[in-house]
Order: C-alpha cells, then sequence, then structure tokens
C-alpha cells in the first residue's frame, strides 16, 4: 500500500512539471511572415522543373539569389544542409543584374526595383519571386499575397512557360493562377 502511494505521489508530482514546463506554459513564438515567405520559396524549388540550361556549366548547386534581404537570415536556415535532385540549395544576396543568370530562382524584395532583374532574367529558366502589385503585370512568375492575415501566391504560368520552367500541378492547385492585365494597343 505504501508502495502505490508513493508511486501515485511520483507520477502526480511528474504531471505537475510536465504541465507546468516553461515550455508548455510560455507562449510559442509565430512564425514571422518571412520565415513563413522563406519555406515558400524551399517549396517552390521541389515543385518546378528546370531544363539543364538552368545549370550552365554543370553548375553543382540550385542557387536562389535574394535582392534586398528582409529575411533575416529565415532563408539561409530553411535551406541549410538541403539537397534538391542532388544538387546543394544555397543563397546568395546580390546587389545587380550581373549576377542574376547564374541564379535558378531569384527574389526580388519589394523595396528593390524590380524591372531591371526581371528584364535581365527574361525568358531565361530563372524563376522569379515578388510582392509587389506590378509583379506579375512586369513578367514575374510568383507573387507574394496577404489575405485576412495569410501568406498566398499567386503564379503566372505564362511567365513560367517561356522561361521553361514546367511548374507543377500540386504548386499550380495551391496558387491563384493569374496573368498580366493587357495594356492599350495589346502589347503586354
Amino acid at each position: 500500500m505504501r508502495v502505490s502511494f508513493r508511486l501515485a505521489a511520483v507520477a502526480a508530482y511528474s504531471i505537475f512539471l510536465i504541465f507546468n514546463s516553461p515550455a508548455l506554459t510560455q507562449p510559442r513564438p509565430y512564425s514571422t511572415e518571412f520565415e513563413v515567405k522563406a519555406a515558400f520559396l524551399y517549396n517552390f524549388a521541389k515543385f518546378i522543373e528546370w531544363p539543364s540550361q538552368a545549370f550552365p556549366g554543370g553548375e553543382p548547386a540550385f542557387t536562389i539569389c535574394v535582392i534586398g534581404d528582409p529575411f533575416e537570415g529565415a532563408l539561409d536556415r530553411a535551406v541549410q544542409g538541403e539537397v534538391l535532385d542532388g544538387r546543394p540549395l544555397t543563397v546568395r544576396h546580390i546587389t545587380s543584374v550581373e549576377g542574376v543568370r547564374r541564379c535558378q530562382m531569384i527574389y526580388i524584395a519589394a523595396s528593390e526595383t524590380q524591372l531591371s532583374v526581371l528584364t535581365a532574367a527574361a525568358n531565361a529558366p530563372i524563376l522569379t519571386v515578388g510582392e509587389t502589385e506590378d509583379f506579375i503585370n512586369e513578367g514575374g512568375m510568383i507573387r507574394f499575397t496577404k489575405t485576412a492575415g495569410r501568406i498566398r501566391f499567386q503564379i503566372n504560368p505564362d511567365a513560367a512557360d517561356r522561361a521553361s520552367l514546367k511548374v507543377s500541378s500540386r504548386l499550380l492547385r495551391l496558387a491563384d493562377i493569374v496573368h498580366p492585365r493587357q495594356r492599350p494597343g495589346g502589347a503586354r
């Protein structure tokens, strides 16, 4: 009887410690907006097929380039140690359009000028991702949006096709499919 009382007391004390643990009573930090976007970028890479010419000279790495960096290291952490089709994922921070052609994916921060980057990447097998209102109309492929506090994304499949990128139907099902608006005179 004494042994069962001790066991009950130890069990009760253990339960008390578990439920009063600081890890359970402290509020868990929510993912920041850019941690969520970093995870999206990593997953975009997994659901798009790049042609062989996307890796010039047998480039061994899959490179995600960032112009303007709101991620505060979240993107670097998201891809650290990850491999895609036998290629290690790397993040490169670039400041000009000169290095664009060595990227497989480019994220253009809202604070940056995007038109010159999109022009430099035009028709090359480079996935372009941004978030400004006119990103798709300027030729971008994936645009982040925020609706009711949730991060969503739009895909312009025509721009991806022109760049010889094959977007998985699974990714397309999750996206809002958009096409650039026609400008007066029929030009895009």
